[in-house]
């Protein structure tokens, strides 16, 4: 019987690897990210009144307050509606933050939270909200005129009781998106990445519906990562439009 053994450099390079994600681990937050939870106007709402003065999210707890905004562009999916130079404010709560606006009738609008490289929004302990973008129009639209997006994942974004023994984790679109390219998308700050270094790429069912990404997962860890980004959008549906980016949080059981 033959038998193979590992270079010294390929132990080495293991051995590194093996340091880094020791390290990753070790700083990584113990629960979940903050969140948003709701916004006003909600995600793909028509016909939102052109003459609305302000917009806001709604975090799942207190954020720190005293860090620059955290909002951003999407441009790929709509217009900013921010008024320049405005600054957000907060609720006594610090979980509610609101942002001026301009609006202009008949026009779809964008707004992105905390991408994969402005990470401003972030809790009093220092860990970065999850990224989030939602669209709306102060018009008439159908389904089919906003970006397709993500409708359900497994794990279910939030969940805490995850299986660290699962090796694939998915999520579906609603609508199907076109073959070949993908972005799944490390998110600093807010938890571990959950993909395999070097591991096989993103998968696609047959209807095209839901895309797969294979995992290697630890116990009692708080994984991170976005499908999608305002700078990252490998997914498109079959116009070429990219996919609403969609932030995803979850932990593994002890």
């Amino acid at each position: 019987m033959k038998t193979s053994r590992l270079s010294t450099s390929a132990l080495l390079s293991l051995a590194a690897w093996l340091l880094c994600a020791a390290a990753v681990l070790a700083q990584a937050p113990t629960e979940l990210p903050p969140r948003v939870v709701a916004c006003s106007p909600e995600p793909f709402a028509t016909n939102v009144d052109p003459d609305l003065q302000e917009i806001a999210i709604t975090f799942d707890q207190p954020m720190n307050t005293e860090t620059k905004s955290g909002f951003g562009y999407l441009r790929w999916a709509g217009v900013f509606p921010g008024v320049r130079d405005a600054e957000p404010t907060w609720d006594e709560g610090r979980t509610v933050c609101t942002l001026p606006v301009e609006l202009e009738p008949d026009v779809t609008y964008a707004v992105a939270v905390n991408t994969s490289k402005q990470r401003n929004f972030t809790d009093q302990a220092g860990v970065a909200a999850l990224s989030f973008a939602w669209v709306f129009a102060t018009g008439e639209r159908t389904p089919d005129d906003f970006p397709a997006h993500v409708v359900s994942s497994d794990p279910p974004l939030g969940a805490t009781d995850v299986d660290a023994h699962q090796r694939e984790i998915s999520v579906t679109f609603s609508r199907p998106v076109a073959p070949g390219d993908f972005s799944w998308v490390i998110l600093r700050g807010s938890g571990v990445y959950p993909g395999q270094r070097g591991g096989p790429s993103p998968t696609l069912s047959d209807d095209r519906l839901t895309a797969s990404l294979a995992v290697l997962l630890s116990p009692g860890t708080v994984y991170a990562l976005s499908v999608n980004d305002v700078y990252y959008f490998g997914y498109k549906d079959t116009r070429g439009h990219p996919v609403l980016p969609f932030g995803w949080c979850f932990k593994t059981a002890d």
